[in-house]
């Protein structure tokens, strides 16, 4: 039976190998072999064994259209998924074919010893191959426990454990880095916006493809320097390529992950954090983003990438897209059933949304200011969306006590203007702020500084250097009414001098902010004015209602939709 023919022959291919007599082993001839199918594969269900083919097609991106070039991704696919899923995959098994034209499943071989195709083995014609896996249970995948609510942080920063240490166990080199090219994350796109055309107003909205397209590309286009410093800091690795929840199993306290991609390089090898942002993608979509959070915030713990979150967004948006455009594939599948089609069709639809989502958010580099006066919670929006972005964060507080060689938390009790808060003290504060947030800027970081920017002059200052930089520049200015904020300032010195702020993470710690300062930085305070600060936009954030709400404010003030993952971070 030749198999590189229409589709409706190699439907019938499936058909005869679905036989039980076509399995080694004593399977009962009234067995059940169930098929499972996407674009690129077919999966048979025999007993405790699966069978996956790869079909005869050619989409551009792989190439199964040769027997030869089946057999040699089936010994790709065995010998990349041993890294994450040792016991899983047992072999090759090649696909015989009779005098009598029937075929049939020869035994399972090692990679290297799978035979030529179109060779005789056994006595009958070698005419393709499948790889032979260990059939796992389907209430093990990630995506079964997150679909009966058993998925749990804790599992989550497991699984986030087990891909930081094989990330930091995979190569890289000069070849690898490459995949990293601002040309290739280009030519990855546009393949991706070419290939969906077919589905506009089937499963992608046009307007909706426009506003990702646009997106995409000035994101690309601007943020050049945080993708060359991802391939400086050796992030792009030789990955798994399809980090999926339906790929992660739990087996008892192992966690095995399957279906690496095998067919292209330039899927597989790839920055680290689009890797990440696969698996957060889907937990996005299924409705987890505190999930999300957990897996993201142990990856990030364990891999010390700072500068992982800051791309979430753009790699969470070119995953969606790509598990929309595969699904969108399926519904042009004709041997695969009517229903599956339209499942097809409607995922599809539901991940370019996602996907549309995500590109909304895609921010330029920027250079943001969060400023007022003592005690308007400035020191807390900016811990919090620093936690959320990934953006470096550059504080006042800290930097003060940095260059006085003091601890964080330790109070001085100068008066306003004096000791470690004269005007020479805070003119090295500042100082020391830019350079920093310059550095950061230079590598291709956003960045968020925390300080009073009470002076005009530090906020156009600021401003100059975002626009030698190439960043936006922003200021927000916290404000809260005199009352609360003398309560806050009381509340937060009575508890450190009584040393109830030394815990990491106290967004308050290094601040030496106290009631009777308040009124002398207030007359200090010189308001912003468009004309005189050209180059930076300006958001007053209203911090009465708590930090939930100033979070909120921000978000909007910076025309930045939260990245879902985002919305189950801890309260600042």
């Amino acid at each position: 039976m030749e198999i590189q023919q229409a589709a409706p022959d190699y439907a019938t291919f499936l058909q005869e190998l679905a036989r039980p007599d076509a399995f080694p082993g004593t399977l009962s001839a009234a067995a059940s072999i169930p098929t499972l199918q996407t674009h690129a594969s077919a999966v048979l269900l025999a007993g405790d064994t699966a069978y996956k083919l790869k079909k005869p097609r050619d989409f551009g991106f792989f190439d199964y259209s040769t027997p030869a070039n089946r057999r040699h991704f089936c010994q790709e696919e065995v010998r990349l998924n041993a890294r994450l899923a040792p016991d899983v995959y047992l072999g090759i098994a090649p696909v015989l074919q009779a005098p009598d034209g029937h075929v049939r499943f020869g035994p399972t071989l090692p990679p290297d010893q799978a035979p030529q195709p179109e060779t005789r083995f056994k006595g009958e014609t070698v005419v393709d191959y499948a790889v032979v896996m260990t059939r796992l249970p389907d209430d093990a995948t990630l995506e079964a426990r997150v679909r009966a609510d058993t998925a749990t942080p804790a599992l989550l920063a497991a699984v986030a454990e087990r891909i930081a240490a094989f990330h930091a166990s995979v190569p890289t080199d000069a070849h690898i880095a490459t995949f990293g090219d601002l040309a290739v994350l280009r030519g990855n796109w546009e393949e991706n916006f070419e290939q969906t055309r077919p589905f506009l107003g089937q499963a992608l909205d046009t307007a909706a493809y426009d506003q990702m397209a646009a997106s995409v590309r000035r994101f690309l286009g601007e943020r050049q320097r945080l993708f060359a410093e991802r391939q400086r800091a050796g992030r792009i690795r030789d990955c798994h390529g399809d980090l999926r929840l339906q790929h992660v199993y739990v087996l008892g306290q192992q966690i095995a992950v399957i279906d690496c991609i095998e067919f292209n390089e330039r899927f597989r090898y790839g920055d680290v954090a689009g890797e990440v942002a696969f698996l957060t993608m889907e937990l996005d979509a299924a409705g987890r983003p505190d999930l999300a959070r957990a897996f993201v915030d142990a990856y990030m713990r364990e891999s010390l990438d700072d500068s992982l979150r800051e791309l979430l967004p753009f790699y969470a948006c070119y995953r969606a897209y790509v598990r929309a455009k595969v699904a969108a594939f399926l519904m042009d599948e004709p041997e695969a059933p009517a229903a599956q089609r339209e499942a097809a069709r409607q995922q599809a639809r539901a991940l370019f949304l996602l996907a549309a989502h995500y590109a909304s958010g895609l921010q330029g580099q920027t250079l943001l200011l969060i400023g007022g006066v003592m005690g308007t919670g400035k020191s807390t929006l900016a811990a919090a969306l620093q936690r959320e972005t990934g953006w470096a964060l550059c504080s006042s507080d800290a930097t003060r006590k940095r260059l006085a060689a003091l601890r964080p938390a330790q109070a001085q009790e100068h008066r306003f203007g004096q000791g470690l808060y004269s005007q020479d003290w805070t003119a090295r504060t500042y100082q020391a702020l830019l350079e920093a947030a310059e550095a950061a800027l230079a590598s291709g970081r956003s960045v968020v500084v925390d300080a009073s920017f009470i002076r005009r002059a530090d906020r156009q200052a600021a401003a100059r250097l975002a626009a030698a930089q190439g960043a936006q520049a922003i200021f927000l200015e916290c404000v809260c009414p005199q009352e609360v904020t003398l309560e806050r300032l009381a509340r937060r010195w009575a508890a450190r001098v009584a040393g109830e702020s030394q815990a990491d993470g106290d967004a308050s710690q290094a601040s030496d902010g106290r009631p009777d300062l308040y009124a002398a930085q207030v007359a200090r305070w010189e308001a912003f004015s468009a004309a005189q600060e050209p180059g930076m936009a300006h958001h007053q954030i209203e911090t009465t209602r708590g930090p939930a709400v100033s979070l909120e404010q921000a978000h909007e003030a910076l025309g930045m939709p939260r990245f879902a993952c985002w919305l189950a971070s801890s309260q600042p």
